[in-house]
């Protein structure tokens, strides 16, 4: 199981997993606050050619869209203030879902996991001290 030491090395090794889902894909992540989950998807996104900056937690809107340089759409999910998801959501999620050449990236996906499709890559991180984090890919 990695260790990264840093936000670079997460975000690192976040573009390593964005190679296998360059065509499409869905990337689950979980973990407790603060374990890098948003660190880890401005990595993945800025592979895309997606400027880090614009990579916010969509924490008050859930979903939030953004176009990489090949024309795919990644849309980033979190999924935080949830205890469960309801129908409306669930819906437009599972819309985002049909198109198999999109990029979704689900932070605290533990919140619909009776849902998530079974074509996926789950990260979960885990905080070791201030700095580091364990990265498990399953």
């Amino acid at each position: 199981m990695p260790i990264t030491k840093n936000k670079e090395e997460t975000a690192t090794f976040a573009k390593k997993i964005a190679q296998k889902i360059q065509n499409g894909g869905v990337v689950c992540l979980f973990g407790d606050l603060g374990t890098g989950k948003t660190t880890f998807t401005k990595g993945l996104a800025e592979y895309f050619g997606i400027d880090r900056i614009k990579i916010k937690s969509p924490t008050y809107t859930y979903i939030r869209k953004h176009a990489t340089k090949n024309d795919q759409n990644i849309y980033h999910i979190d999924l935080y203030r949830l205890s469960y998801i309801d129908e409306l959501l669930l819906g437009e999620i599972n819309e985002l879902l049909e198109n198999p050449n999109d990029i979704i990236i689900i932070e605290w996906a533990d919140r619909m996991e009776e849902y998530l499709p079974e074509n996926r890559i789950n990260i979960y991180l885990e905080y070791i001290d201030e700095k580091r984090r364990s990265i498990k890919v399953v």
